[in-house]
């Protein structure tokens, strides 16, 4: 099969397209024919050789976790009404990569897929599942974000918080949210209350002056040193703060106050994502907008991923 890969650590320059054997299905796994991989910061950051402690390797490493594609065969142990010729789309997690989904077969956990949504081609399928299961995880499930609450989504244009706004606006909270001045039309079209030019104002001050009391819930997806203590000076007392790249920051005033921390990684599950998909076809939900690269471009859709200024979802096409 055709497919992306890289043998070493490195820059985007080590990444290869080639061919790989096809792989086989486990027990409770199906195997898609791939249509399109989407591509997230994780990708890059695998590839760099970051979250080792995490995540082990087994090269040559096929990147990527997001798809959308095709059933073409089912494992031994695989009863849940999964069929070839099912078009799905999915999460491809595992704790130990090697089978990633810029290839044009992927094994993945029946328990992982979900229906491509109603009106939805793959590409625009292939961009949901990471953004949104990492989005819905954090805000709803482990921040209980509720009517009438106050949520801040950092880097609001960027494949998460294009995702996470809308999302809150659907559970009622006022939506503060951080982007670059080019970004702000944009960043107000998905939904945000409060759009805060972070390259002209100091989006801590600002907050502060809006939320004297603080924010319920912040999802803090950037990287960067003292980010992660802003952002907890940030909350209410009694409020949440998700990281998506830090791990909370040592600060007695975290317990003090009774906020809740957590250094959240998505999880796979085909079950919430077909909620999520349910909510994206019947239009409650807004997809993030899509931009279309072939399998070959996958070094610039890792470099432009690195420079962080993409809005929406970078997806690849796999195959011609």
């Amino acid at each position: 099969m055709k497919a992306v890969f890289y043998r070493q650590h490195g820059s985007a320059e080590v990444l290869e397209v080639g061919e790989l054997a096809i792989p086989e299905p486990g027990p409770e796994q199906v195997l898609v024919r791939v249509a399109a991989a989407g591509v997230n910061p994780i990708d890059r950051r695998l590839r760099s050789g970051e979250l080792q402690e995490y995540i082990s390797r087994t090269f040559p490493v096929v990147p990527g976790w997001d798809f959308a594609g095709e059933i073409v065969a089912l494992g031994t142990d695989v009863n849940s009404g999964w069929q070839a010729g099912d078009l799905v789309m999915g999460l491809a997690f595992t704790w130990s990569i090697q089978h990633g989904t810029y290839a044009e077969y992927v094994p993945v956990d029946a328990a992982s897929i979900a229906k491509v949504p109603e009106g939805f081609d793959l590409f625009q399928a292939a961009a949901l599942p990471l953004v949104s299961l990492t989005a819905w995880q954090s805000i709803h499930e482990y921040g209980g974000l509720a009517q009438g609450q106050s949520a801040l989504i950092q880097a609001g244009a960027g494949g998460v918080g294009s995702v996470a706004i809308p999302m809150a606006k659907h559970l009622g909270a006022r939506v503060y949210a951080t982007c670059s001045t080019a970004s702000m039309g944009y960043v107000s079209e998905r939904g945000a209350d409060v759009v805060i030019d972070y390259t002209q104002q100091d989006y801590a001050q600002v907050l502060c002056d809006l939320e004297p009391e603080g924010l319920d819930v912040i999802l803090e997806t950037l990287l960067g040193d003292g980010v992660p203590e802003t952002a907890i000076g940030l909350a209410k007392d009694g409020g949440t703060v998700i990281f998506m790249n830090n791990e909370p920051p040592a600060l007695s005033e975290i317990e003090a106050r009774g906020i809740r921390t957590q250094f959240l990684h998505h999880r796979p599950d085909g079950a919430m994502l077909a909620e999520l998909a349910d909510l994206y076809g019947r239009g409650i939900l807004p997809a993030p907008p899509v931009e279309v690269l072939p399998l070959a471009a996958a070094v610039e859709a890792h470099q432009r991923s690195e420079h962080g200024h993409t809005r929406g979802k970078i997806v690849l096409a796999i195959g011609d």
